[in-house]
């Protein structure tokens, strides 16, 4: 990065920065003094005398009385212009012992640099580059194969006063270049980045897909199944104890029932079955088979309880 520049009799200086003023031609001097824009003192200075700085340059000059030059101090756009050294002799005569032209100068600002339209085929890939700064910017095209990039029309560049743009190609990346004569910046991008390929996702595997699946379905299958289970052994449950529950109060009904009631009534019916069936003994080979006593006879006799 540049500070100072000379071209063609002008000296650019950056903002902010001090610039030394030497003076070359001085002799039978016997006053000196520094102006600016040929009318605007700097400063005086009298034989014998302290030097007389003015007030637009209190504390921004440093003056060296042995020969006579002067320091700029923290210059600004502003002080762009000239500045003449002037000598009286003895005799009154007035000479310019010095001259300079000053241009101050900002630090040039980084430009932008941005692709307005990318055309890609099987073995190239074409684009548009727009190169630009607060104050002008250029268009550019790049046709690049596997191995080279060509620049439409050659390298660009464009100068308005005392600020250039530029955009070429170097290597594998495209340049804009901003600078002015005290500084430079630029903006890069890679031809790579610039003419990418969409990634193109790989096929995906149905396998992985197939099984995510077929364990959903056994974990659901699982689930309802157990649920199954415990419904049904949660009904199994009710059922015996709803039994157990009625039995219970059927017995609890029979104990506390009026004794008042008719024994019978009160007491269970149970029915005893007597067989009479015929005589168990061997009848006689000749004797007729009886199909009456062959018939069985019921009798049902009522149980009683016990008198009292």
């Amino acid at each position: 990065m540049y500070l100072q520049w000379t071209s063609a009799g002008t000296v650019f200086v950056l903002k902010g920065e001090d610039l030394l003023l030497n003076v070359t031609n001085a002799q039978d001097v016997f006053s000196f003094s520094w102006k600016f824009n040929e009318k605007k003192k700097v400063l005086t200075f009298n034989s014998g005398n302290n030097p007389n700085v003015f007030s637009d340059y209190a504390g921004r000059v440093e003056f060296t009385v042995n020969n006579f030059s002067v320091k700029l101090k923290n210059l600004q756009e502003a002080d762009s212009g000239v500045y003449t050294a002037v000598v009286v002799n003895h005799s009154g005569d007035e000479t310019e012992a010095a001259k300079y032209k000053i241009k101050v100068q900002d630090r040039a600002s980084l430009p932008l640099l941005t692709v307005s339209s990318v055309s890609e085929s099987s073995s190239s890939c074409s684009f548009t580059v727009t190169c630009s700064s607060q104050d002008s910017h250029i268009n550019s095209t790049f046709t690049c194969d596997n191995q080279t990039c060509s620049q439409e029309g050659g390298e660009r560049s464009e100068g308005i006063p005392d600020t250039f743009l530029q955009v070429h190609q170097s290597s594998a990346s495209i340049i804009c270049n901003h600078s002015n004569h005290v500084s430079w910046t630029n903006n890069t991008k890679t031809i790579k980045d610039v003419c990418a390929k969409p990634d193109v996702p790989p096929p995906s595997d149905p396998v992985p897909i197939i099984l995510g699946v077929f364990f959903i379905i056994l974990i659901l299958v699982i689930i309802g199944v157990l649920w199954y289970l415990r419904r049904r052994r949660t009904n199994k449950r009710e059922i015996i104890e709803n039994t157990v529950y009625d039995a219970a109060q059927f017995v609890a009904r029979a104990r506390t029932q009026d004794p008042t009631d008719d024994e019978d009534s009160t007491l269970p019916l149970s029915s005893t079955y007597a067989l009479v069936g015929p005589k168990t003994s061997p009848r006689a080979p000749t004797e007729p088979r009886n199909t009456a006593q062959l018939e069985s006879v019921y009798a049902q006799v009522k149980k009683t309880s016990p008198g009292p």
